[in-house]
């Protein structure tokens, strides 16, 4: 992924219903700042937006979770159109690895037309 968002695939296509998942790091591996560097700071209500060549996509942040690794409960399907955001959270030495994947998931409430 490097400083890209990426798109997990088996999920809802990106701006349609169901539910679109997408990861990126917060810290890149040369320890800079990455494309999710704070979604671990996301409440209710706060907005996140997908920019398209033909609109901007506007969800509005329902929950936040930080879950196991291997926990894929929350790529579970949705009827409306939701994205769930998720990185790596806490890096252990002892495992060499991440302890834990932030989670944020959010509705859609407005597209604004370009």
């Amino acid at each position: 992924l490097l400083a890209e968002a990426g798109y997990l695939e088996g999920t809802a296509f990106p701006t349609t219903s169901g539910n679109t998942a997408l990861s990126a790091h917060a810290y890149l591996p040369s320890g800079k700042p990455g494309p999710f560097l704070g979604i671990d700071q996301l409440i209710w209500g706060d907005e996140v937006r997908i920019n398209t060549l033909d609109a901007v996509y506007v969800y509005e942040v329902h929950h936040r979770e930080f879950v196991a690794p291997d926990d894929l409960s929350v790529l579970t399907h949705e009827e409306d159109d939701w994205i769930t955001l998720i990185t790596c959270y806490q890096y252990d030495e002892a495992l060499q690895g991440y302890r834990w994947r932030t989670v944020v998931k959010a509705v859609l409430v407005e597209v604004v037309e370009k």
